[in-house]
C-alpha cells in the first residue's frame, strides 16, 4: 500500500520551506496551517494537496489510491475535536470546500458552502425556513459547481420541493444522482474544485497573467463557522499606505457575500496605533466618527459592529500581522461573542501601490536631472496609441527600431535627411514610467545634423501636434566653432533632400508593391515553415537578430514611406482648401474625401470577420490570412491570433447576436458620400473664388487616397514579420522555462541568460512589479520640467457637461457611453453605444461594427482609430481623459464635425 501523503489537516507541519508549503498545500492551505500552528483563532480542518490535483488530470479524473482513506481519516478527526458529526446528528457540522492554489487567482475557481447539509437533517435541526435557505443555497452551489451551469431559477419558496427540484436537475444535467450523504457530498465537492482549475476562466487567467508550472490546486476542506457577523480586514489601508490605518469591512451573515460584492458592507478606517478613533461608514455613505469607548454609536439597525467588537477584531488581526511579518488581508467571521479567523494573505497590490510611488519619486528626479541645463518637456508619442506600457524586450526592439540608426530612422537618412549622432545610437523617444514620450530636444536632432534649430517649448505645451513638423527656431545659442564648418554639408543635405523627396512621391506606391513587396513577402512565407525546437539555443538567438534586421530594418524602413508620403499629401490638401473655404469646413470636405478608400488592410480583416460571422468564410480561413494580428500587436508579449482566438470568437458571436451593419454596405454608403463630395468640388470652389487651384487640390487628393491605406497596409505586413520576431523569443522563453516572464528581460540579457539565470531571475521579478507599478500612476500628455511633480498625480475633472476635444471623423451621434480598457475582456456592447477608449489598433476594429460613434484619449487624424472611424463612416474626436471624467451607461453626444462631446445624462 502506498503511504504517500496527499492530505494534511491545519495543525500538522507539512514542510518547514514556506515556499514548498505554498506549492503543495497551495496559498491559502499554507495560510490556514500556518496559523493553526501558531494557536491563532482558526476554525479546524485540513487541505488536500494541489499534487492529488494533478494526479487528478493525468488520471482522467481518478483518485489516488490512498486519497479516500485519507480524507476520512481526517473527516473523524475533524468530528473528534468537534466532539460533533459531519453532516448527521442532532448537533452537525457542515464543512467549506474551497480551492487554493500556489499562486492566488481570486474568483477563478469553485468555493462550496455549508457542505453536508441535506433535507434528511430537518427534524434533527428543528427545520423551519433558515434550515431550508440553507439547504437550498448549498444545491444551488454544488449545481453550479458540478455541472457548470447556475441551477434554473426557482418558482416557490424554500422547501423540500425546491431541494427536490435541485436534485433532479443535477442528475438530468449530470447523469448521476444527488448524493445522498454528507460524506458523498464531499466526494462531489473536492471534484468540482479540482476540476474547476481547468475551468475556461482559470485557464484564461493563468495564461493572462503568466502562471505556468503548477500541478493543480489544492483542495481546503473547514469546519463552517456559523458567522452572525463577518467581513474582511485590512492592517494597512491598500490606497494609502501613510493613512497609518486598518480598514475593516463588515456585514450580517457569511463572509462570502462581502468578497463576492453581493452586499455593500460596513466599513471602519481604524487608527493602528492604538484604535482610539475611527471612521464608519454606512455602505458609502460617513456615518459618524466616534472614540472606542463610545458604545452609543453601535446600533444594529445601523452599524453592524461596535467600538468594542472592532477594538478586540483589530488587535487579533495585528497579531496576524506582526506573526507573518507583513500588512494582511484577513477574512474573519463573528458568532455568539467569539471572532474567529477564516484566512489570511499578504495584501494584494499593496508592493505595487509602495513600488509605484518609488517609482514616481525616482522619475521626478531623473527627468530632474535631465532638465539641469535648462527647460525641458516631454510628450506622449503616438507610438503610445498601440503600445501603452511596453514589456523591457518589447521596449529594447522597438526603441532601436525608432532611433536614427532604426528602420524609422534610415526612412529619413534615404530622404537626405541628416540625424544627429547622438540620436542615431539613442533615439528620441523617453520611457517615463513605463509611458512613451517623444524629447524635442533630441527629436529636432533628426533632421539636420550641425543646425542648431529647435522646437517652441511653449508652443508643444498648448499644441503636442506641434512636434509633427521639422523645428522651425533657429538657435543662435547653439551656435559654436564648427557651425561654419558644418553649414555647407547641412545646406548640400537640405537640397539633396528636397530632390530625392520630389522623386519618391512620384514612384514610392510602385516601387514598395513592385520592389519591397515580394521579395519581403517570399521570406516571411519561408521563414513561417521553420521549426525553431529542433535548433541549438545559440542558433535561435542568431535567428532573433537576423529576423529583427531583416524585418526591422530592412523593410521596416520601406514599410514607413509610403503613409509618410500620405500624411504630406493630406496636410496640403487640408492646407489649400483650409486657405479657400476656412479652416474648419476645409478640414472636414477634406476628411469627407479621404473616406472609404480602397486597399485598407483593417476595413478588409474586419469585413472578413463579419463573412465568418455569417458563415461566408470560416474562422481557419481568416486566421490564413489575418492569424498574425493581435489586440496590442505592438507588444510582442501578446499572443498573436493564431495562438489565441478566443477574442475572434467573441466578437463573432457578438455579431451573430445582434446582426450588426454590412461593411460592404456601410463601405457603399461612404463611397457615395465622396464620390458627391468629389463631384460637387468644382463648383464649391468655384463659389469660394478658388477654381484655380482645383488641378492642384485634385492632385494631393490622389496622392492622399492611394496612399494614405498604406498606415495600416504596410503595418498589416510588417506584422507578418514581427510574429517571427516573436517566435524567436517564445522559443527561447519555452526552454528556459520562462514562459511569458521571457519578455522582461533586456534585448542584451537574452545571450548570457544561461549563464547568468539565478540573477535573472531575480531581476524579472522586481521588473514585473515595477512595471506593474508603472501603470498605476497617471501621467500628463505633456511633461513639463517645471513642474515635475504633476507626475502620477491624480487627475482633477470637471463637472462639465460638454467638453472640447479633437475632431478626427466627421459626423454627429449620440449613444451610451461603454468604456472598454481591453477588448478582449469585452462580451456584448450592445448596438446603440459610443466606444470610449484610451487609444486603438487594428485588434479592436470589430468593436466599431455596431458603435455609433468613438471617443480616444490619444491619437490624431492619421491614428488607426480616426482612419478606420471615417471608414466605418461614424464620428470621432480625440478627448483627453475621457475614461475617467464619462461613465459607462450615460448618454452623450459626439460632434465630430467640431470635436465637442456633450454629456446628455443616464440611458
Amino acid at each position: 500500500m502506498s503511504t504517500r501523503r496527499w492530505v494534511y489537516s491545519f495543525d500538522e507541519v507539512a514542510t518547514a520551506d514556506g515556499e514548498e508549503a505554498k506549492r503543495l498545500l497551495g496559498g491559502k492551505g499554507a495560510s490556514l496551517a500556518s496559523m493553526s500552528q501558531a494557536g491563532l483563532r482558526v476554525p479546524p480542518g485540513f487541505t488536500i494537496t494541489t499534487e492529488a490535483c494533478g494526479y487528478f488530470y493525468e488520471h482522467d479524473g481518478a483518485w489516488p489510491e490512498d486519497l479516500a482513506r485519507q480524507v476520512e481519516e481526517h473527516l473523524v478527526q475533524l468530528e473528534a475535536k468537534m466532539g460533533r458529526l459531519f453532516g448527521e446528528g442532532a448537533r452537525p457540522f457542515f464543512v467549506s470546500v474551497r480551492s487554493g492554489a500556489a499562486s492566488s487567482m481570486p474568483g477563478m475557481m469553485d468555493t462550496i458552502l455549508n457542505c453536508g447539509v441535506h433535507p434528511g437533517l430537518v427534524e434533527e435541526m428543528g427545520g423551519g425556513g433558515g434550515f431550508w435557505r440553507v439547504c437550498v443555497q448549498f444545491m444551488e452551489a454544488m449545481v453550479k459547481t458540478v455541472t457548470g451551469v447556475p441551477a434554473g431559477k426557482s418558482l416557490g419558496e424554500a422547501g423540500l420541493g425546491e431541494v427536490e427540484r435541485l436534485a433532479g436537475e443535477f442528475a438530468e444535467r449530470s447523469g448521476r444522482a444527488f448524493p445522498g450523504t454528507a460524506r458523498g457530498m464531499l466526494v462531489e465537492g473536492i471534484n468540482a474544485v479540482f476540476r474547476s482549475w481547468n475551468s475556461e476562466r482559470a485557464v484564461a487567467y493563468r495564461k493572462h497573467h503568466g502562471i505556468s508550472g503548477m500541478a493543480g490546486t489544492a483542495v481546503n476542506i473547514q469546519v463552517m463557522f456559523p458567522s452572525q457577523i463577518s467581513g474582511i480586514v485590512f492592517t494597512q489601508d491598500p490606497n494609502d499606505l501613510r493613512a497609518e490605518r486598518l480598514v475593516v469591512e463588515s456585514a450580517y451573515g457569511l463572509g462570502e457575500a462581502v468578497v463576492s460584492g453581493d452586499v455593500t458592507p460596513d466599513r471602519f478606517l481604524v487608527q493602528r496605533k492604538d484604535f482610539t478613533l475611527f471612521e464608519a461608514f454606512r455602505g458609502s455613505k460617513l456615518g459618524v466618527v466616534a472614540a472606542l469607548g463610545d458604545e452609543s454609536v453601535h446600533d444594529a439597525g445601523a452599524l453592524t459592529l461596535s467600538p468594542a467588537q472592532i477594538g478586540e477584531l483589530c488587535g487579533l488581526c495585528l497579531g496576524v500581522e506582526k506573526y507573518f511579518g507583513h500588512p494582511a488581508d484577513i477574512e474573519w467571521g463573528w458568532a455568539d461573542g467569539e471572532f474567529v479567523l477564516l484566512q489570511s494573505r499578504a495584501i494584494r497590490g499593496l508592493d505595487l501601490v509602495e513600488d509605484a510611488e518609488r517609482a514616481r519619486e525616482e522619475t521626478v528626479v531623473r527627468l530632474g536631472e535631465l532638465a539641469k541645463g535648462g527647460r525641458r518637456v516631454w510628450v506622449t508619442h503616438n507610438l503610445g496609441e498601440t503600445l501603452r506600457a511596453p514589456t523591457p524586450l518589447t521596449w529594447g526592439v522597438v526603441k532601436q527600431f525608432m532611433s536614427g540608426g532604426g528602420g524609422y530612422g534610415q526612412m529619413y537618412a534615404d530622404f537626405g535627411y541628416l540625424s544627429a549622432p547622438e540620436v542615431v545610437t539613442d533615439g528620441f523617444l523617453e520611457l517615463v514610467c513605463g509611458r512613451i514620450y517623444a524629447d524635442p530636444v533630441r527629436l529636432a536632432g533628426l533632421f539636420w545634423d550641425g543646425l542648431p534649430m529647435r522646437y517652441d517649448l511653449g508652443e508643444i505645451v498648448r499644441d503636442k501636434s506641434a512636434l509633427d513638423r521639422a523645428p522651425t527656431i533657429f538657435d543662435p545659442s547653439g551656435v559654436d566653432e564648427k557651425f561654419l564648418w558644418k553649414l555647407p554639408r547641412s545646406v548640400r543635405a537640405m537640397m539633396r533632400a528636397s530632390r530625392v523627396l520630389k522623386k519618391q512621391r512620384r514612384v514610392i506606391r510602385a516601387q514598395f508593391e513592385e520592389k519591397i513587396l515580394p521579395g519581403y513577402l517570399g521570406y516571411v512565407e519561408e521563414k513561417r515553415l521553420v521549426n525553431l525546437e529542433s535548433w541549438t539555443t545559440e542558433k535561435v538567438l542568431g535567428e532573433f537578430e537576423e529576423r529583427r534586421e531583416r524585418v526591422l530594418q530592412q523593410f521596416g524602413k520601406e514599410s514607413l514611406k509610403p503613409a509618410f508620403f500620405g500624411g504630406i499629401a493630406l496636410g496640403e490638401l487640408e492646407g489649400l482648401l483650409g486657405q479657400i473655404l476656412g479652416e474648419a469646413e476645409g478640414m472636414k470636405l477634406a476628411r469627407l474625401l479621404t473616406t472609404a478608400l480602397e486597399n485598407d488592410s483593417t476595413f478588409e480583416q474586419d469585413a472578413m470577420l463579419y463573412g465568418v460571422a455569417k458563415e461566408e468564410f470560416s474562422m481557419e480561413e481568416f486566421l490564413a490570412k489575418y492569424g498574425h494580428r493581435a489586440t496590442g500587436e505592438m507588444e510582442l508579449s501578446e499572443p498573436r491570433w493564431r495562438e489565441d482566438w478566443s477574442y475572434l470568437e467573441k466578437v463573432v458571436g457578438q455579431i451573430r447576436r445582434g446582426g450588426g451593419r454590412s461593411l460592404e454596405v456601410m463601405h457603399e454608403e461612404n463611397r457615395r458620400k465622396y464620390e458627391e463630395a468629389l463631384s460637387g468640388l468644382e463648383e464649391r470652389l468655384r463659389d469660394f473664388g478658388g477654381s484655380a487651384f482645383a488641378g492642384e487640390i485634385l492632385e494631393y487628393l490622389g496622392e492622399a487616397r492611394g496612399l494614405l491605406p498604406y498606415r495600416e497596409r504596410s503595418k498589416h505586413y510588417l506584422m507578418m514579420g514581427y510574429e517571427l520576431i516573436r517566435q524567436t523569443v517564445v522559443e527561447l522563453g519555452r526552454r528556459w522555462g520562462l514562459g511569458a516572464e521571457i519578455f522582461f528581460l533586456e534585448v542584451e540579457e537574452l545571450p548570457r541568460f544561461e549563464e547568468e539565470s539565478v540573477r535573472l531571475r531575480g531581476e524579472i521579478a522586481r521588473r514585473k512589479l515595477r512595471w506593474k507599478a508603472f501603470q498605476r500612476l497617471e501621467l500628463p500628455d505633456v511633461i513639463d520640467s517645471n513642474d515635475l511633480e504633476q507626475i502620477g498625480r491624480p487627475p482633477i475633472f470637471e463637472a462639465a457637461e460638454e467638453w472640447q476635444g479633437d475632431a478626427v471623423s466627421a459626423g454627429v451621434a449620440t449613444g451610451v457611453v461603454q468604456i472598454v480598457f481591453n477588448p478582449r475582456e469585452v462580451d456584448d456592447l450592445g448596438d446603440d453605444y459610443v466606444l470610449v477608449c484610451p487609444s486603438t489598433d487594428p485588434g479592436w476594429t470589430p468593436l466599431f461594427m455596431n458603435a455609433r460613434a468613438l471617443i480616444v484619449e490619444r491619437g490624431g487624424v492619421l491614428s488607426h482609430g480616426a482612419i478606420v472611424a471615417r471608414d466605418f463612416g461614424i464620428p470621432a474626436i480625440v478627448c483627453p481623459k475621457a475614461t475617467g471624467f464619462l461613465r459607462s451607461g450615460e448618454r452623450v453626444r459626439v460632434d465630430g464635425n467640431t470635436g465637442k462631446l456633450t454629456r446628455l445624462g443616464e440611458s
